[in-house]
């Protein structure tokens, strides 16, 4: 849990890390950069597959890689438990609960919609390169910033939905010359 590794968060959205306090939007920047790096480094080695494996062949590949990863930091997080707590059925306990019953179905139309936007996230770097291709494939976080205004009502004030917005339409006029660009 988030007390065992000396990590709180209090009101203020300051996280405590090992007796630091770090203000949570550093901590959000320092994710997003890292997820910048690395989301966007993800279909690189896709380049160097041989021909053979390049396109859909690629997606069992890709999927074997995910799941190997995910099963390996799970074993380490269990290893991590296993060390602090000295028992296996303690560490067991430590890991977080599946929530199956409750997970299923959502878990698996999110899985089976990924794995969709995934596919063709490949077949598109395939067809237009990885400046091109992955940029528009990044397009998605509009959808999703608009799943957030519209349905979640995560932005309420007008005067940031519309920034939202006018930020929103400018990304989608780049990725317009973007594409123009790959086609001349």
């Amino acid at each position: 849990s988030v007390d065992e590794l000396d990590i709180s968060m209090d009101a203020i959205n300051v996280f405590k890390l090992y007796g630091r306090n770090i203000p949570s939007h550093y901590v959000g920047l320092a994710a997003a950069i890292f997820n910048g790096v690395w989301g966007g480094s993800i279909l690189v080695p896709l380049h160097y597959s041989s021909d053979q494996t390049k396109g859909l062949q690629y997606v069992i590949s890709f999927s074997i890689g995910s799941a190997c990863v995910t099963f390996a930091l799970w074993i380490l997080r269990y290893a991590y438990h296993l060390l602090k707590e000295k028992s296996f059925v303690s560490a067991f306990h430590k890991l977080p609960p599946f929530h199956l019953r409750e997970m299923l179905l959502p878990g698996s139309l999110a899985g089976v919609l990924w794995s969709m936007g995934n596919i063709f996230s490949i077949m598109t770097v395939m067809d237009l390169g990885e400046g091109v291709g992955y940029s528009v494939i990044q397009s998605s976080m509009i959808v999703s910033g608009l799943w957030g205004i519209f349905w979640y009502k995560e932005i309420k004030a007008c005067e940031r939905i519309m920034k939202w917005l006018l930020s929103a339409s400018l990304t989608v006029f780049g990725l317009v010359m973007l594409s123009n660009e790959h086609i001349s």
